[in-house]
């Protein structure tokens, strides 16, 4: 088993435990960083990684002097706490020792006891007593408490006891609350200890265990995130997205391409544009499309998004007949009612029945005086429309008349049509007000409830109680729901399951307690009380009744975009037939008959009615503070730069629409044709386009980011300042582009699972032949639709020889590929001349092949991390993201990214491949003993 040192020893040793608590409190925090999963899922992943090796290494002195050191102010604050509770409770033991006993010091203690429950007593269930009572009570108590004080100074052992007791109750107090000091150190020192100490040198520990290259282990771990390759949750902003908000910041409207090769997240980066309340509609151009089906389709997806976002349902057509659609308006609004009538009947049932005896007292009681008045006030009335018509109140006609015109100058006033609409509600809020506060008011001018409280504030034992039950109650619901689980013998319940019952049982109580008291019955059954509830009812009825709004009018724009949805979804005819005739037998009939019908909209006026509405929503939505953002994505699939560029040519009528953003996602050659602008070239990227934002492959530490957030296993803990080594794998084979790191990370997940292997030579070497024969065999596809002769065929029985190899990863595949891998000599083609084409795939072929030994070499062997340690100092072909960059060249060229390979095998210490002999044969040469293909 390997040794486990623990490595930067800290300078101050370790004095030792002062007590077994303060040891336990270690021993404790290290038992929980072995139990925290990013620990467990590192164990037995080497042999002699146990928990035990490492509790042993935790447990030595420089593993403890080690993992004191970060927290050393918390320690210390911990052993200040622990001494001051060790004084307490030798200080007790001492006053113990000396601490005595007798009937006149009992005696003492007595008195003192019933003196002060005594004193409770009156003051909590006796307040009312006359002062000569209380004078005569605390007599009958003080008298014989000041005889006991007196016999106990009599006597000098008796005193002695006494201070003694004294002491050992005052000591007993410290304790308890130096005991609680020492609890809250306890765990400060702990959590700190977890934090920065144990769980810092558990991690160092199990490195040292694992030994050569502790971070090439696999930790398995949830790998979710590599699953949903699409999942907005596992996005990770990067440099291009703060580019993309700084040039959307900066441009008010306008379009802006977003270029980068495949993969590289230029959808992703259009979705992160997208924020809360802008008006965002996607886009997505299909391989084959004509401008004004485009047109027509995006068209229809602005007016869409935009009826849906002001909260109105966006109209169907799959079905225009008018009585389908009143059946479906109808089904809804019944479904609707019926839910309501479920509850508003027995709702309405039992509200009528129970506030019937009141509201017909109410009747009797007062609709005599009420209809009397208003029957006078009618009177009034009519006389005085009667004296204003015969003209005997000159005055009131002139008033009226001119109020008259009055009214009529108002017709088109907004303010007082809102004014007068206003009315009705203001009227349903003051009378539903005075109802609601008339109740609450009348409470205190009741005489028999003030009677009825002054009484209940009397009876303190009542009041103990409702206190005492009420809090209980509360602090019983809130302690169930604070609390998670509870342990009733070797079940975990949900607390709540506990303590709610007995927070029930407690406000049981409570009622009970109130309802058995009279006066807090008469409080109840008050004979007004049914009378302000009718009134609170009738009041909350008015006030949602002034809550009522109608419902608002369609916005203008919404209406736009219905009609236009119909326009251009449905063909809309409207025919007319008029028939004229002389009866019989003349037989002279005329007929007529017309038919109207709309036509599709042509592609000139479709741009010219998208780019009025889109500047009406844009202009509504740029109020709003928001803006409006339409993304065209997947233009890089149209197969070419010439058919993006006259995409682009024939759309661009519709941009530069003001306050509109348009986000275009665009391949690399379109983004290169737009930075030559100025230059001795223009196309339409220079009139289309009003910025670019280039999105660059990740960097190794944006890489890292991605595979951290979608699956932890790959970058074990404690993650450091470099890459861990799957990270370094995954980027190198992908080249940084988001797209393919994702997918080889699953790759490598799944030669885990395949070779049930955690190392990483034996995860990588599966992982770089598999993906080296999947490409070869490609290449070999493609070279077997050229015409080829018996003298170069040979090349084609190179690659079915080199994919045996490869399949079966046997010792020998090294020297294989090495021999592949080799630049064929100019002579070679020379003498066999190769068909057209098939020269440059051979040599794409050769220099994957150079790459994929320069990943197997690098990857499969022993001492990884010391490897990249040395490389790194031989310059920048050391660094890991230089293989990315090989990758990556392997797009441009071959031959340059030969160069670039042959760097890093340099800065790795590897030999550069020489050129051997023409590609038609491949040697077999072993280097060490090969079981698969042993020589013949």
């Amino acid at each position: 088993m390997p040794e486990a040192p623990v490595q930067d020893v800290s300078p101050t040793p370790f004095e030792g435990w002062r007590d077994q608590e303060e040891e336990a409190v270690y021993r404790g925090t290290v038992d929980a960083c072995l139990d925290d999963p990013r620990v467990a899922r590192r164990l037995d992943a080497r042999p002699g990684v146990t928990a035990d090796a490492v509790r042993e290494a935790m447990h030595t002195e420089a593993g403890i002097a080690r993992a004191l050191e970060p927290c050393a102010s918390a320690h210390a604050g911990y052993r200040r706490s622990a001494e001051k509770l060790n004084a307490a409770r030798r200080a007790l033991e001492q006053a113990r020792s000396a601490v005595g006993y007798d009937v006149r010091s009992v005696t003492f203690w007595i008195c003192v006891a019933v003196f002060l429950g005594t004193a409770f007593i009156q003051r909590t269930f006796f307040p009312d007593l006359s002062f000569w009572r209380r004078l005569a009570t605390a007599g009958a108590v003080s008298i014989p408490w000041v005889a006991a004080v007196l016999w106990v100074l009599g006597s000098q052992r008796s005193q002695r006891n006494l201070r003694n007791q004294w002491t050992v109750l005052r000591y007993r107090v410290l304790r308890a609350v130096r005991s609680v000091g020492v609890r809250v150190e306890t765990k400060r020192w702990s959590n700190e200890l977890r934090r920065i100490g144990t769980g810092v040198v558990v991690h160092d520990v199990i490195d040292a265990l694992l030994g050569d290259d502790p971070h090439s282990v696999l930790v398995p771990d949830s790998y979710d995130g590599l699953r949903a390759a699409r999942g907005h949750a596992y996005i990770v902003p990067g440099s291009s997205t703060e580019q993309l908000e700084r040039t959307l910041s900066m441009l008010e409207g306008g379009t802006v391409a977003v270029c980068g090769p495949r993969g590289v997240g230029k959808t992703t980066l259009l979705d992160s544009a997208r924020r809360d309340g802008d008006f965002t509609v996607a886009a997505h151009v299909p391989a084959t499309y004509a401008p004004h089906d485009f047109l027509l389709s995006l068209f229809v997806q602005v007016c869409e998004r935009y009826i849906a976002r002001e909260g109105h349902e966006v109209p169907r057509f799959t079905r225009l007949s008018g009585a389908v659609r009143l059946l479906r308006r109808l089904r809804r609004s019944l479904r609707l009612l019926r839910r309501r009538v479920f509850f508003a009947v027995p709702a309405a049932v039992l509200v009528a029945l129970g506030s019937a005896a009141t509201v017909r007292s109410l009747w009797h009681r007062h609709h005599g005086s009420v209809w009397t008045s208003a029957e006078s006030a009618g009177s009034r009335v009519a006389a005085w429309a009667a004296d204003v018509w015969r003209g005997e109140n000159l005055a009131a006609g002139l008033a009226v008349t001119v109020a008259g015109l009055g009214i009529w100058r108002l017709r088109r006033s907004t303010l007082w049509r809102r004014r007068l609409r206003a009315v009705p509600r203001t009227v349903c809020l003051a009378a539903g007000g005075l109802l609601l506060t008339g109740p609450v008011v009348s409470l205190p001018l009741d005489a028999g409830l003030r009677r009825h409280t002054a009484a209940l504030f009397g009876q303190r034992l009542f009041l103990v109680g409702e206190i005492v039950l009420l809090l209980g109650a509360i602090a019983l619901w809130l302690t169930g729901h604070a609390r998670g689980r509870i342990r009733l013998g070797e079940h975990r319940i949900p607390a709540p399951r506990v303590y709610t019952p007995a927070a029930l049982c407690c406000l049981a109580g409570f009622a009970v307690l109130f309802w058995r008291t009279p006066d807090a019955k008469a409080l109840l059954l008050d004979e007004d009380h049914p009378t302000r509830l009718v009134c609170a009812v009738a009041g909350w009825m008015l006030l949602r009744a002034a809550s009522w709004r109608p419902r608002p009018a369609e916005p203008v724009l919404v209406t736009l975009c219905r009609d236009q949805l119909y326009h251009l979804k449905t063909v809309q005819s409207t025919s007319a037939t008029v028939n004229a005739g002389l009866p019989a037998p003349a037989q002279l009939v005329f007929g007529h008959a017309s038919s109207l019908s709309t036509v599709p909209p042509n592609f000139p006026g479709l741009v010219d009615e998208f780019r009025s509405l889109l500047t009406r929503i844009a202009a509504q939505v740029h109020e709003q503070g928001h803006r409006t953002v339409i993304t065209i994505d997947e233009l890089d699939r149209l197969g070419s730069d010439t058919q993006a560029l006259a995409f682009l040519s024939e759309i661009k009528a519709v941009l530069g629409v003001p306050h509109v953003s348009y986000l275009i996602s665009v391949a690399e050659d379109v983004g290169a044709a737009f930075v030559r602008r100025g230059l001795p070239h223009r196309d339409a990227t220079d009139s289309s386009l009003d910025d670019i934002v280039h999105v660059q492959p990740c960097t190794l530490g944006e890489s890292r980011a991605i595979i951290e957030k979608r699956a932890p296993g790959l970058v074990p803990p404690p993650a450091g300042a470099e890459a861990p080594p799957y990270v370094v794998l995954a980027h190198a084979l992908s080249g940084g582009i988001p797209r393919d790191l994702i997918r080889y990370g699953r790759r490598i997940i799944e030669m885990h699972e395949r070779t049930s292997s955690v190392e990483l030579r034996d995860i990588s070497r599966r992982l770089v032949l598999e993906e080296l024969a999947e490409t070869l065999t490609g290449f070999r596809t493609l070279l077997g639709k050229q015409p080829w002769t018996p003298e170069n065929a040979g090349v084609l029985h190179a690659y079915r020889t080199l994919m045996a190899y490869l399949r079966t990863g046997c010792p020998c595949v090294t020297a294989a590929l090495s021999e592949f891998a080799a630049e064929p000599p100019a002579g070679a083609a020379a003498a066999h001349a190769l068909p057209e084409g098939a020269a440059h795939l051979i040599h794409e072929a050769s220099a994957y092949a150079y790459y994929g030994l320069t990943l197997l070499q690098i990857f499969g062997g022993h001492s990884f991390e010391r490897r990249r340690g040395a490389a790194v100092l031989r310059g920048r072909a050391g660094d890991p993201h230089a293989l990315a960059e090989a990758r990556l060249e392997l797009v441009l060229s071959p031959y340059s990214a030969r160069a670039v390979i042959d760097e890093v095998r340099r800065a790795w210490d590897l030999p550069p491949v020489p050129a051997p002999a023409p590609l038609t044969a491949i040697p077999g040469p072993r280097e060490e003993r090969c079981e698969t293909h042993r020589p013949g």
